[in-house]
């Protein structure tokens, strides 16, 4: 008989959105296709599967089951720690899972956080501020044009082609659309001009490895983006020819970013897998501007 594996996931729909909700508050579920298709490729591998929806009552399910492992895809339920929500029960539970650990899924969900840790590892990213309201003065040293984001946010939640600022009344006025629609800090950071390009990673220790390099082709997208990866881009994702993979990218470059993005995921303590995103500058500098440790495995 095979493994028992529970697949833990938060289904689109499924939780009845408030009027406080932002209009994309669900953006990072899942859809019944994904599910079915982890849960059919678990099978294929003569896993026994239960699958569970790890909302408030999955405790419950889980502390009365003998599962061998957790297959977990949980984004989780409000708060800033919410992607650790399920790993911390499983911990608890002593139920073996999948991806990376509680501590490493909170601290890659704030996004300053994280950037502090590739700072201290050398690692290159856009200079930032955080922003709790938009009276706050901004840092001298920051240039325009910068990009304002939510800081607990994935998905691109909150990221349109405004999110781009050109001017302290552009940013003002972002700031406060972020603070307000997100209930959270913002997020500053310059602006990187040029390619944007993910690379996932799968893997531990001696047999970790990067998959072929992917870029964003912005030529697909209306000039109103303005070069950005918006939230309404990556919705339809699903129009493969905006993306380029393997990425047609010089190759002493493409090595310096996949060594780069094992580095970012090592700093942050990621395992099994995970997702680094990149601008790569002007100039030729690889600035890593996320780091997923959770990436959608949407068919």
């Amino acid at each position: 008989m095979g493994l028992k594996v529970v697949l833990l996931y938060n289904l689109i729909g499924e939780v009845q959105e408030s009027e406080e909700d932002p209009p994309d508050s669900q953006a990072e579920f899942d859809s019944e296709s994904t599910i079915r298709a982890i849960k059919d490729a678990l099978e294929q591998l003569g896993c026994d599967v239960t699958c569970l929806d790890g909302g408030p009552t999955a405790f419950f399910r889980l502390a009365n089951s003998n599962f061998d492992l957790a297959f977990n895809i949980c984004e989780g339920r409000k708060g800033r720690n919410r992607e650790a929500q399920i790993p911390a029960i499983l911990e608890m539970l002593g139920i073996p899972y999948t991806g990376s650990d509680v501590l490493t899924l909170a601290v890659s969900l704030d996004k300053a956080a994280t950037k502090k840790l590739l700072a201290y590892d050398g690692i290159p990213t856009p200079c930032f501020q955080v922003f709790h309201d938009s009276s706050e003065p901004l840092d001298a040293h920051l240039r325009f044009p910068l990009f304002v984001k939510p800081v607990h946010e994935g998905s691109s939640m909150g990221i349109s082609a405004s999110s781009k600022v050109n001017d302290e009344t552009e940013l003002r006025r972002q700031v406060d659309f972020v603070c307000s629609t997100y209930r959270q800090p913002a997020l500053v950071e310059e602006f990187i001009a040029g390619r944007e390009f993910t690379i996932g990673i799968i893997g531990n220790g001696l047999e970790i490895r990067t998959l072929p390099i992917m870029e964003i082709d912005f030529s697909k997208v209306s000039s109103e983006a303005n070069g950005i990866y918006t939230y309404q881009f990556k919705k339809e994702w699903t129009a493969r020819e905006n993306f380029l993979c393997p990425a047609p990218v010089d190759g002493e470059i493409a090595e310096h970013m996949r060594c780069i993005a094992l580095r970012a995921f090592h700093s942050i303590g990621c395992r099994d897998y995970a997702r680094v995103d990149f601008r790569l500058s002007e100039d030729g500098i690889p600035y890593v501007i996320e780091i997923n440790p959770l990436p959608g495995l949407a068919p």
